[in-house]
């Protein structure tokens, strides 16, 4: 697997690729369209990041600053396949990154049934954010 922030001037090329795998979670949130989250990317708002295997972009996370509380990395929009097989070498990835931009911990909300299996994958543990069931782990 390999795991890498998807810089914006290639956001383009793979973005054909990247929004299947988000758009069930972007609906499920209320996340916004594809024009609203490719908007953020492009601005800035928010990164993408592609997990690829030998065949191709296997799943995309995107991930936002917040500074609710402390700042923290949001993993805003996760969508894919195997998550449990890449969500170590995700983590390795996304943490050093959050940490240079001072971040004390990564997030996200609980949006689906099954999500504590997931983020147990994240070694999450749950708070409430905003009055929403939500996960955090430090860094």
């Amino acid at each position: 697997m390999i795991v890498t922030g998807i810089p914006r001037h290639h956001l383009g090329s793979l973005w054909r690729d990247a929004w299947p795998l988000l758009e069930r979670a972007a609906t499920r949130t209320n996340g916004g369209t594809e024009e609203e989250v490719a908007r953020r990317l492009l601005q800035g708002e928010a990164q993408l990041w592609g997990v690829f295997d030998g065949d191709g972009m296997v799943a995309a996370v995107t991930t936002q600053i917040t500074l609710i509380g402390e700042k923290g990395c949001r993993l805003w929009l996760i969508g894919g396949s195997g998550m449990a097989e890449w969500a170590a070498d995700f983590l390795a990835e996304v943490e050093p990154w959050a940490r240079s931009l001072d971040c004390t911990h990564v997030w996200g909300a609980q949006s689906r049934a099954g999500w504590r299996r997931i983020v147990r994958l994240f070694g999450g543990a749950p708070v409430i954010v905003d009055g929403k069931a939500s996960w955090t782990r430090r860094l």
